[in-house]
């Protein structure tokens, strides 16, 4: 197709030939030229399609390879076990609620039996100061003393407040977390495992989907590769029409100098409608192998046009296949609903840990007012020692103050059994309090990174399935239909090839019988077909023009040995055979 024409001054002949068989040659001629042209256009452009085909089912291979599907599927049934698993991990954390909870009333319950002894206390603690002004001189002492331990006991009074007052804001903590785990579990009921189980069942269909589109795109890319070859080799093909066209112009061209050498030579009439004749039997024998060369050779392209018409066909397999990327649309739609458990999971978590890190912090403050509150009953018991004491060197009139000091010591020693009991309900609440702010399990953590992967992975793989996959089936026909009218245009069978037979049989005709006496014109017909035989670009033509060729002696002598054209021809009609496969 790519041979560059020849240009030759054709002008109408003045001898044998008639312009209706001029008018058929250039007809032919511009028949073959055009429509080998546009048949070409039409195929390149067929190749860039199926190029562009074979980019989309690569892409789509790729997306959706064997790896990649198994990736999703894996990460879906994860994210499916994970989801199953947070009803169980939920009341888990409801049971740590209970039971802090629980824990914190027994703090309350050790709060009233201090804030009791303490009010005990300050009782012991006033009678100390009336008995000693009653009885004793020296009241004012006493009075000191006692007034000193009311000071240490509303201290205690206070811390006891302000410890009761951060359980109560700790009890509602823990009431607003198990309102939260409350409406949680209503959540859980109605989306677990309703949403992991249409999760593990899409994977599976997602799964088999995708495989079988993997493994179609992949057959179908080989027939398209396979395609692209043919198409190539047609293309290289289609150069028929440019060796036709050039025979064609050759024939013109020998019509011309046939008819212009004639013109020229000394010869009269007669022998010059016989010389011209002569020249015409080797043209019209040129056109009818043309027009035969022609139709064998057109007919191998227009079958492999149509066998390429037909691979093409194949393609169509991919239209039952896509549904327009809506299965994979439907379970980002349920992953949608997964992520927002994933949301209410990890706000729980959250808050677990922080309700789990404020009792740790309260339970410290805690410790430090129980801490205090032991510090208060050690001092009032020094205050009861030295006072017992004092009450001892005074002998008899000590007595009523000493009862009343040893009352204190025992109460005292009920504050540190209450205190004790405190801290010890402390440290369970600690200890509760750090388990539940430890890391969920592996099998029920959900996590939301793997979860936005399998999103973005199945939106690409919707993308390519909505953009390539449902445009693939049309691409398909649009090649398929290409490639037929192509092989259509060309018309090789009809108009072309009867164009070129009826051209052949014109010139026969026009040629008249065969002249066999060459005595008189053997020097104007060597002249002729000499000049003819230089245009030639083709052995085939020079083959059929040495049977036509004048021999004297000495050209028999010369031809005597093999040329190198035969063989030559012989190759080159090979070789054409090859590029129509």
């Amino acid at each position: 197709m790519q041979a560059q024409a020849e240009n030759f001054d054709i002008a109408a002949p003045a001898g044998a030939v008639a312009p209706d068989v001029m008018a058929q040659l250039e007809t032919a001629r511009s028949l073959v030229e055009s429509r080998f042209s546009d048949a070409g256009e039409r195929l390149a452009g067929s190749l860039e399609m199926v190029s562009r085909l074979i980019e989309a089912l690569d892409r789509l291979g790729l997306t959706l390879n064997a790896d990649s599907v198994s990736h999703t599927t894996s990460e879906l049934l994860l994210t499916a076990q994970s989801l199953n698993a947070l009803p169980h991990a939920q009341r888990r954390r409801v049971s740590h609620l209970d039971q802090l909870r629980t824990a914190g009333a027994k703090l309350d319950a050790h709060i009233d039996v201090m804030r009791t002894t303490l009010r005990y206390l300050r009782a012991f603690a006033l009678n100390v100061k009336i008995t000693a002004g009653a009885t004793i001189s020296a009241a004012d002492e006493f009075a000191g003393f006692a007034e000193r331990m009311c000071d240490q006991l509303d201290l205690g009074v206070s811390e006891l407040d302000e410890l009761g007052g951060e359980l109560k804001r700790l009890a509602g903590q823990l009431d607003g977390g198990l309102m939260f785990e409350q409406t949680l579990g209503g959540k859980y009921k109605e989306l677990i495992p309703a949403v992991p189980d249409k999760l593990a069942v899409d994977a599976e269909a997602i799964r088999i989907h995708h495989a079988r589109i993997a493994q179609v795109a992949g057959s179908v890319a080989v027939i398209a590769r396979d395609i692209q070859t043919k198409v190539g080799k047609a293309l290289m093909a289609l150069q028929i029409g440019d060796i036709t066209r050039q025979r064609i112009e050759h024939v013109q061209l020998g019509i011309e100098v046939a008819a212009r050498t004639v013109r020229e030579s000394d010869l009269s009439p007669q022998a010059r409608d016989r010389a011209e004749r002569r020249v015409l039997h080797m043209v019209a024998d040129q056109m009818a192998d043309i027009a035969s060369d022609f139709e064998v050779e057109a007919a191998k392209v227009t079958r492999s046009l149509s066998g390429m018409a037909e691979d093409t066909s194949q393609i169509m397999v991919i239209n039952g296949l896509s549904d327009g990327g809506g299965d994979l649309r439907d379970l980002e739609t349920s992953l949608g609903r997964a992520g927002l458990l994933v949301d209410d999971v990890t706000a729980a978590m959250t808050n677990a840990q922080r309700i789990s890190g404020e009792t740790v912090s309260t339970v410290e403050g805690l410790a430090r007012r129980v801490g205090a509150i032991q510090k208060v009953k050690r001092d009032i018991q020094q205050m009861a020692i030295n006072s017992s004491l004092r009450c001892n060197r005074l002998g008899e009139i000590g007595k009523p103050l000493s009862v009343i000091a040893i009352e204190l010591s025992s109460h005292a020693s009920h504050l540190e059994e209450a205190a004790d009991q405190t801290l010890g309900s402390l440290t369970a609440l600690a200890g509760l309090a750090d388990g539940m702010g430890a890391a969920e399990p592996d099998d029920v953590q959900v996590d939301a990174g793997r979860l936005e992967g399998v999103q973005n992975q199945l939106r690409r793989a919707a993308d390519v399935v909505e953009h390539d996959l449902v445009g693939l089936g049309a691409h398909g026909e649009a090649t398929a239909r290409s490639l037929g009218l192509a092989a259509n245009q060309l018309g090789l069978k009809e108009d072309l090839g009867d164009a070129l037979h009826t051209a052949a049989i014109a010139l026969a005709e026009a040629a008249g019988p065969v002249v066999e006496d060459l005595t008189d014109i053997a020097g104007v017909v060597d002249a002729a077909l000499t000049e003819i035989g230089r245009s030639y670009t083709m052995a085939r033509e020079r083959t059929i023009h040495a049977a036509h060729a004048v021999f004297t002696q000495a050209d028999a002598a010369a031809t005597a040995e093999p040329t190198e054209d035969a063989p030559a021809a012989a190759e080159a009609a090979e070789e054409f055979d090859d590029i129509l496969f």
